[in-house]
């Protein structure tokens, strides 16, 4: 900043200065300063001439802005002033730019935050504080599998008895207060348990304009002679409705194979009181649900109807009510979601709705895994089995296909067909692909192997689109014999027989569902693991497996169902693998691995025998960022649907109390001294204040943590199983790669040689050395004198004569260069960042 005098009028008859020559200390003490070093004689009518108004640097280093005047007197003499500003702010010092590792480190840094965590609780504190936890974090020993079945469907049949009880001593039918489809969509009209929070609406809370039910009836307004089961349970029951669950009906037709499978989950129910019992497997536990009888029809009442009863009938008719209530409030045909082919038959239509409320919503059945359905209604284990990946076709046909049943339930998929080139007319798109639907569920029912052929019967939820190749119906391949040996009969029903061939070539991929008996036991343990954005090595935690005696097992990996409390799964989706091996392997080999699942998922399993003694389950999770937002989000915008968000905030907090124990340390707390709470507080602020201004506005930083159980089934009564969590204080383990990984033998190659390298040398070469500045430590290179000047600007007065300049020689612009790069390198050295 350039500071100058302010002028002063002149006075002709006096003679300012004589034409003596004059000193510095003179001139300094004939013109006395202000404070701020400027005379205060008015020189504004002394002629002065302005020689330099730039930059001069300094000897600490600094650079000094610099304002020079000469003033001419008597005898050809002339009076330089120099004023120059002392205050001026110390620029940076100059750096070089960081290495190029050095900032990518900082990317990583900023990018994967050291304390990171997961929301466990939506609801407030005190309302589920009072939940009991639903494992055990301790450790675990095996018990039947059967057990959590035994339990939940003990309490079903309790509750329901009670119920039953009270609805009678009332003589009242039960009404379901937490899922009333009837009050929400009649006089709420918000929608709650047709959609989840992921369906944001608006302020107005009216149902939108888009295809939706209409009318809200009992079973016994329904159906003429409601019954449950009409002849049992079978698979020509099913017709999928107007919505997206066709993997859950095809799974509805798989356990109909076996009557009892089904008899298992519908455990008790109630025509008259209209209510029905159910249990459902959830993150390794059988839970009970209750329902009452309320179903959405298509039409909407007579008395709601208007133009659609003029527009059938046209003019007035005597019994025209009851005849639109024969058409579209009437039976199978009626109901707006799965039904059953009988008009009388219920199972269907109320096992979906049962399913719609344990997951908050009907929208959360649409799209899914038929292997995950088969779980939660069995309680087994299913493996995916992509059909390209089957090595010995003949083995997969004779040991798992052909046991269809009895030890294995299987369904099958058909990949998601893309058009390469133009789209192709609907004609030809279903003549090359031969009727079978893409990204659909397909039920497979049983096996037949004879004269020459194997044959698979499969079944479309939809009840009809089938199969057009041969072997379907119509085809040159069936006659008389055929028939009686298959018992099949042709028929737009959905069911049709496809060769053993055909079925790996039209279907990518098998999911395979182990069903255990009585005769299995199982442990289970649950942790959460922050998952870090590489998932190249195995997390630090792990599971230990103890086995009395040598057994066959089945191992599963698993994370919580999100579907249970959709909208509030967060950002991230995740995949699990792991790895089991044996404690005492020297080698520290294993001996057996998951592969990495394709479209199931939530779970991950193998099948191996164990023999006696102790194992580790080493597993990766890999995390993938989709365009779903945070839960907070979700939250903010749902707070005012508290009903929706008691009821899948509930869902959530039960979940994630399973690993709630072992949640992502913080660091310790230090006590503070009463004394110094001024002095931290705005110490604080200053570090708030520049890590505000140095945020990237697009910073988004990785926050991926998953919940993570292990189910080990066995036939062993006494297995145990714990989770091994690392201690804080302990060396972090090198990491644990795969022998195919492609990075595991590079990195052996370069352990083994970071072992062979002498001490003191680099790359193997003897004698060399070179020494990286610790951060965050000062050089040993001593800073530069810098010599103190007192504040505000420095007159300085130079007598020379009129325009005769100094010219800089060359010796004087090479010590100035000299100065000037010992400067720089003083700064370098200085640097507390610098790099070698």
């Amino acid at each position: 900043m350039e500071h100058r005098g302010r002028p002063v009028p002149r006075d002709e008859n006096r003679d300012y200065f004589n034409s003596q020559p004059l000193n510095n200390s003179s001139v300094q003490s004939a013109l006395p300063l202000t404070p701020y070093g400027v005379a205060e004689r008015d020189f504004s009518q002394v002629p002065t001439r302005d020689i330099t108004r730039e930059p001069s640097p300094s000897n600490d280093g600094r650079q000094s802005v610099s304002s020079a005047h000469e003033i001419p007197t008597t005898g050809n003499k002339t009076i330089k002033i120099t004023f120059e500003d002392s205050n001026t702010s110390k620029p940076p010092p100059k750096k070089s730019d960081p290495h190029p590792q050095e900032k990518l480190e900082k990317f990583w840094n900023v990018f994967e935050p050291e304390y990171l965590g997961k929301i466990t609780r939506i609801l407030p504190t005190t309302l589920i504080e009072s939940t009991p936890a639903t494992s055990k974090q301790a450790g675990d020993k095996s018990h039947r599998a059967s057990t959590s079945y035994s339990e939940a469907r003990a309490r079903c049949i309790r509750d329901v008895k009670r119920i039953i009880r009270e609805c009678r001593t009332h003589n009242k039918k039960y009404t379901d207060t937490h899922f009333d489809i009837e009050r929400d969509l009649k006089i709420t009209r918000r929608r709650d348990c047709l959609d989840g929070l992921y369906n944001t609406t608006n302020s107005s809370h009216q149902v939108s304009d888009r295809s939706t039910p209409t009318d809200v009836k009992r079973v016994c307004d329904i159906f003429e002679n409601p019954t449950f089961f009409a002849e049992g349970a079978t698979y020509d029951d099913i017709i999928q409705g107007s919505l997206g669950d066709c993997w859950l009906l095809a799974a509805f037709s798989i356990l109909t194979c076996n009557d009892k499978f089904v008899k298992d989950i519908c455990v008790i129910q109630d025509v008259d009181i209209g209510v029905y019992g159910f249990v459902f497997y959830r993150d390794g536990d059988w839970h009970q649900c209750i329902i009452d009888d309320k179903l959405y029809l298509r039409a909407p009442s007579y008395d709601e109807s208007g133009d659609v009863v003029l527009g059938m009938y046209g003019v007035q008719q005597r019994d025209q009510e009851q005849s639109y209530n024969d058409l579209f409030q009437k039976g199978s045909k009626s109901l707006y979601f799965a039904q059953c082919r009988n008009e009388n038959e219920t199972w269907v239509p109320l096992l979906e709705k049962a399913l719609a409320k344990a997951h908050g919503s009907y929208g959360a059945l649409s799209g899914g895994q038929t292997g995950e359905a088969i779980e939660d209604l069995t309680g087994g284990v299913t493996t995916e089995i992509y059909t390209t990946n089957i090595l010995n076709k003949n083995k997969f046909w004779y040991d798992e296909l052909r046991k269809i049943g009895s030890d294995f339930v299987f369904s099958a998929a058909a990949a998601s067909y893309r058009e390469w080139r133009a789209p192709h007319s609907t004609s030809v798109r279903n003549e090359r692909r031969q009727g079978i639907v893409s990204q659909h569920a397909y039920a497979i029912l049983d096996t037949f192997e004879g004269h020459g052929q194997r044959l698979v019967k499969m079944r479309n939820p939809w009840g009809s689109s089938e199969w057009t190749g041969p072997w379907s119906d119509g085809s040159k391949e069936w006659n008389s014999e055929w028939f009686e040996r298959l018992n099949h009969k042709f028929g737009d029903d959905g069911i049709f027989w496809i060769s053993y061939e055909d079925m790996l070539r039209k279907y990518k991929y098998v999911d395979r569902t182990r069903i255990f008996g009585p005769e299995w036991h199982v442990a289970q343990q649950w942790t959460s693991v922050q998952v870090p954005w590489n998932t190249t090595d195995y997390q630090q935690t792990r599971f230990q497996i103890d086995v009395p005696e040598t057994t066959e097992a089945v191992i599963v990996i698993s994370q919580l169902d999100d579907r249970y409390y959709q909208g509030l799964q967060g950002r991230y989706d995740y995949t699990l693998q792991f790895r089991i091996q044996r404690d005492d392997d020297e080698e520290d080999e294993y001996f057996a691995r998951s592969p990495r699942n394709y479209e199931l998922v939530r779970s991950n399993n193998v099948e191996v025998e164990l023999e006696k003694g102790r194992y580790t389950v080493l597993f990766k999770a890999e995390a993938r960022k989709t365009n779903r937002k945070d839960v907070e989000a979700v939250i903010r915008e749902n707070i005012w649907r508290k009903e929706k968000l008691m009821q899948i905030g509930t869902l959530y907090d039960l979940a994630h109390q399973k690993g709630q124990q072992n949640t992502c340390r913080k660091p310790e707390a230090t006590e503070i001294d009463p004394k110094d709470n001024e002095k931290n507080e705005e110490k604080k602020n200053e570090e708030s204040s520049k890590e505000e201004n140095n945020k990237d506005p697009n910073r988004d930083p990785w926050n991926a943590f998953c919940v993570v159980g292990l189910r080990v089934y066995s036939k062993q009564q006494n297995m145990g199983l714990k989770v091994l969590h690392p201690d804080g204080d302990e060396e972090t383990a090198g990491p644990v790669l795969d022998r195919d990984d492609i990075a595991k033998a590079p990195l052996q190659e370069a352990q083994h040689n970071s072992e062979q390298t002498p001490e003191g040398s680099v790359d193997g070469e003897q004698g060399a050395t070179t020494e990286k500045p610790a951060e965050n430590k000062p050089s040993d290179k001593p800073a530069p004198a810098t010599e103190s000047k007192p504040a505000g600007p420095v007159v300085t007065v130079t007598i020379g004569n009129m325009g005769s300049d100094q010219p800089t020689t060359t010796e004087d612009k090479a010590a100035e260069e000299s100065m000037e790069s010992s400067q720089v390198m003083d700064d370098l050295a200085g640097d507390k960042n610098g790099c070698s």
